[in-house]
């Protein structure tokens, strides 16, 4: 009972802010709901529609694709950061302070510069490539080929200082007598990393990874603000579909469904890597 008082300023809010609104999606899959409410029970019509409808396999596809093509870039761009800025260097706060300032703004924001450095006419990006002799002519939103990089890009840019910080936190742990003896035994800097830095961050790895494809899954605001899930359906995600079920065409109900089924996909992958990484262990 006692513990059960000391968790009740945790159980309270989980339950009004997060187990409430998940009973309450899971009841509207269930029903016709449009804006004025519930306007009929049709059981699981609403699941039926989704295994039914084509665009819901292709839109969990792009929020996968993402996921490959977005999370291992970050995540090793973050490493190498670290190991950058894990030396002893001039500058160091300031050089960490400046990568993970990107992080600390919203999505809306860095998404709107990033819009604005990707203009085709008159962005930064197209001006400097043309100064380096390169084709400046690039339609990075509204070009296929081009547009999940242009989005990888700007996530990458905005989320790299907080996976560079993670692992700086790790390498930080390793004990510096690890590289000391591995310098006597002669190994070099490939061997010294292979064999020292990599094991050691290996806790710091499984939740970078563990958090990275989460957080890629829940695309929404770049691709809804750069692309309007543009050109054509090319960069439309899960989290997008959903919205424009609920708040484009009126269809609560469904879109509770959408979530209640992008949701359960999620838990299924989460239960996956922690039985990986459990084998692993």
């Amino acid at each position: 009972m006692k513990a059960i008082l000391y968790l009740l300023p945790f159980l309270i809010p989980f339950a009004i802010f997060y187990l409430w609104p998940v009973c309450r999606g899971a009841w509207m899959s269930l029903h016709v709901w449009g804006i004025q409410g519930m306007q009929k029970y049709v059981g699981f019509a609403n699941y039926k529609k989704i295994f039914t409808d084509q665009n819901f396999y292709l839109y969990v596809w792009h929020s996968f694709y993402f996921v490959l093509i977005c999370a291992p870039t970050v995540i090793v761009l973050g490493l190498i950061l670290a190991l950058i800025i894990n030396q002893n260097i001039r500058f160091r706060t300031a050089i960490r302070s400046m990568f993970f300032l990107p992080y600390v703004l919203s999505v809306s924001v860095i998404s709107f510069i990033w819009l604005r450095l990707f203009d085709s006419k008159y962005g930064p990006i197209n001006a400097l490539l043309k100064v380096i002799g390169l084709p400046g002519d690039i339609h990075w939103l509204t070009d296929k080929h081009f547009v999940w990089w242009a989005i990888t890009l700007a996530t990458d840019w905005w989320t790299v200082g907080f996976v560079m910080v993670l692992f700086l936190a790790g390498l930080q742990e390793i004990p510096t007598d690890h590289y000391e003896a591995a310098k006597i035994d002669g190994a070099g800097a490939w061997k010294q990393f292979r064999h020292i830095t990599l094991p050691g961050l290996s806790r710091v790895m499984k939740i970078q990874v563990f958090y990275q494809i989460i957080s890629c899954l829940k695309l929404f605001g770049q691709v809804q603000i750069m692309t309007g899930g543009g050109p054509g359906d090319t960069t439309n995600t899960m989290i997008r579909y959903i919205y424009v079920t609920g708040f484009k065409k009126d269809m609560f109900g469904l879109a509770s469904a959408q979530s209640i089924v992008f949701c359960v996909i999620m838990l299924l992958i989460a239960v996956i890597q922690f039985k990986l990484t459990e084998s692993k262990d």
